[in-house]
């Protein structure tokens, strides 16, 4: 019985020394939306809204995976939309393509390719439209 209760307190103690050592060494949160995070959709000659909502949402999706990461507002820019006379979707094999544009700050988190504790604007997404109807970012980055 004593061995029962040994083996458990060792247990007890390595689990809470792991869980100390996440919390000092920034474990990675998703990225998220700021609490006065803002879309701008504008209009579009191209799109409908629900359209621009569903493509912010696959952004917003995709977001998540950027540690540490705090987005503070994602604009829809329909000029560079793929449209009938520049399909840059096409190189893609999808025929509707969107562009956003956003604004985000990173923490102190390090374990991300992010720089810590920057501030990065019109960060550019390349989303496109399969066939089944879902819209996914391809390309995305700064320049």
């Amino acid at each position: 019985m004593k061995k029962h209760h040994t083996i458990s307190l060792i247990l007890l103690a390595l689990l809470l020394a792991v869980g100390f050592t996440i919390l000092t060494h920034n474990f990675p949160f998703p990225g998220k939306t700021s609490d006065d995070f803002s879309l701008i959709t504008g209009s579009s000659q191209t799109y409908t809204p629900e359209e621009i909502r569903d493509a912010a949402d696959a952004v917003l999706h995709y977001f998540k995976g950027f540690s540490g990461a705090t987005m503070t507002k994602l604009r829809y820019v329909d000029s560079f939309s793929s449209n009938e006379t520049d399909n840059w979707a096409a190189d893609y094999g999808a025929d509707k393509g969107m562009v956003f544009f956003s604004d985000f700050t990173v923490g102190d988190a390090t374990n991300t390719t992010l720089n810590p504790n920057s501030t990065y604007k019109d960060w550019q997404w390349y989303v496109i439209q399969t066939d089944a109807g879902d819209w996914s970012v391809v390309n995305q980055g700064q320049g």
